[in-house]
């Protein structure tokens, strides 16, 4: 187990996630974790084929194979062996072939310059986003569903990413400058009230769409797959609503004026999602989507403040409502296709296809 140990600040050259190393921090999920990775990484490609200047052309490369490189060890270490067990064994060894080309592209772009090199950039940019796509769309969903503990291997992709990334810089611990921008000012007193509001609206929010499931859970006919994820994410909605509370317990909210301040909200989610339309089952999956989507949203944010106020109690609950409502986003997006089929075949038949 690697024991470098990296604090998260403010424009890292790969974002380290809720939580490192550290013992005020708790460990990340790993998949979520190499996520916010992907996101990084892509978003310095972007910059790159925006950038003007041979100059800054060269450092952008350098923070993308810096990354990558320390990304794909901390994947192949501490990710990939506990994904052949738990995986299809086939998309983990596409992965780690998938590796190997970026690996060998990254030592050409390293060597190559103008034109050869923008066109080498570009062709990494394409490898890495497919490989992005099989990472999140089929590998991280078999994951989360399997009995990895995402948490534990969270720890590990950390260390041997933040190990990676102090190896490749080859300098003294103490003078080492992992960050692109120095560290912000930010004071812990505004960071949690700031966090304690927006765990009151992120349990109204949560009441909100719990609400607008259960409506649909109580319709819902002729889409068995679809009523029984929602069936399950009801029993997490409590679970979320349970942590928010003891959360804002801690802060001197009462649980009975949490709930009747959610109430209102709660209610008229219901009555929008009880609405009878021909395509009911259809415009509910939009709105369920758009839900789980601006909850992911707002568990994001609290995280980041909990963070910010040194309240480390709170980003593992937190963590993990957020790996729910990403859940079921992914499902109701991954099922939009087969949900509009059914639809389609059941209005074809001349039998009730809203719900």
């Amino acid at each position: 187990m690697r024991t470098f140990i990296a604090d998260r600040g403010t424009g890292e050259p790969i974002s380290l996630g809720a939580a490192l190393l550290a013992g005020k921090k708790v460990a990340p999920d790993a998949t979520t974790l190499l996520e916010e990775d992907h996101r990084v990484v892509l978003g310095w490609f972007d910059w790159y084929s925006q950038a003007e200047s041979t100059d800054l052309k060269d450092r952008i490369a350098e923070k993308i194979c810096l990354a990558l490189r320390a990304h794909m060890q901390a994947e192949e270490e501490a990710l990939y062996p506990g994904a052949r067990v738990q995986a299809d064994t086939s998309v983990v060894e596409r992965a780690y072939a998938e590796h190997s080309h970026g690996k060998d592209l990254m030592e050409r772009i390293e060597s190559a310059e103008g034109e050869a090199r923008d066109a080498l950039v570009r062709e990494l940019e394409t490898e890495i986003r497919a490989h992005v796509d099989g990472e999140e769309g089929e590998m991280f969903p078999a994951l989360r569903a399997s009995s990895m503990d995402v948490y534990a291997v969270g720890r590990a992709v950390a260390s041997v990413r933040v190990d990676s990334l102090f190896q490749q810089t080859g300098r003294d611990p103490a003078e080492r400058e992992l960050k692109e921008y120095p560290n912000m000012q930010i004071s812990p007193d505004e960071a949690r009230d700031f966090f304690v509001l927006g765990l009151k609206n992120c349990h109204a929010t949560t009441r909100q769409g719990r609400a607008l499931i259960e409506s649909q859970v109580k319709r819902l006919q002729n889409y068995p797959d679809v009523k029984r994820k929602l069936e399950q994410h009801l029993t997490e909605k409590d679970a979320q609503l349970e942590r928010l509370e003891k959360l804002l317990e801690g802060y001197g909210e009462k649980r009975s004026k949490l709930k009747d301040a959610a109430m209102t909200a709660a209610a008229g989610a219901a009555g929008m999602a009880a609405a009878a339309a021909d395509d009911e089952v259809i415009k509910n999956s939009f709105a369920t989507l758009a839900q789980a989507k601006y909850e992911s949203a707002a568990y994001e944010t609290l995280i980041l403040f909990a963070s910010a106020a040194g309240e480390n109690a709170a980003l593992r609950p937190l963590q993990q409502s957020l790996n729910e409502s990403r859940g079921l986003a992914a499902f109701v997006e991954e099922n939009l296709r087969a949900t509009g089929m059914r639809f389609l075949q059941l209005r074809s038949r001349g039998a009730e296809a809203s719900h």
